[in-house]
């Protein structure tokens, strides 16, 4: 087989394909059939850009259901890079690399504000959303105490992302991940 691929006589002749040899036709067809698997596997490894901000949040539930904690480093890089913004996903990385497999700054699972979880009644809405923005809430019964998470996301180049999550009891993803204090926010401050 030669090592120089010269298509020029497909694209350059009168006569069409009446230029092309056997031999040519043969390595034309390997290399398209070649560069058409390069395209799906890279496509099957990238999630596409999430169409709603709602469908961010029931993907990422869904990701995470049933299965032995996937946001635990490194799983995680992978995971809530799909669905964070790249500052809220540096902060849960750090804060997982410096805990060195003990406990961090979070102490709880982030989707379910627990260590401890049996989930009924679970459901997702779209609070509010702008051209730029969104707030998605997650609202569930965990061992029959309602919870309610709210999701804040922006639409980035990559599609709608998360950005932070707010707590039922005051406190941020965020807040928790940057301060030593817990993450608590000063309402009279805001």
């Amino acid at each position: 087989m030669p090592s120089n691929l010269d298509l020029t006589g497909l694209f350059w002749s009168r006569s069409g394909l009446s230029a092309l040899t056997k031999e040519n036709m043969r390595q034309f067809v390997v290399v398209a059939v070649f560069l058409i698997n390069l395209c799906e596997v890279r496509a099957e490894n990238r999630l596409p850009a999430a169409t709603s901000p709602k469908k961010v949040v029931t993907d990422l539930y869904s990701a995470h259901s049933g299965k032995t904690d996937p946001l635990q480093y490194p799983a995680s890089k992978k995971l809530l890079g799909d669905y964070s913004e790249k500052g809220l996903l540096s902060l849960f990385l750090k804060d997982q690399s410096e805990s060195k497999g003990e406990v961090g700054k979070l102490d709880f699972d982030p989707l379910y504000a627990a260590q401890d979880f049996e989930i009924k009644d679970f459901s997702v809405v779209l609070v509010s959303e702008q051209k730029d923005s969104a707030e998605v809430a997650a609202s569930f019964k965990n061992m029959g105490t309602s919870e309610k998470i709210v999701f804040l996301l922006s639409n980035t180049a990559q599609g709608w992302r998360i950005t932070d999550i707010k707590y039922s009891d005051g406190r941020t993803l965020k807040g928790i991940l940057t301060f030593r204090t817990g993450g608590l926010i000063n309402l009279q401050a805001a």
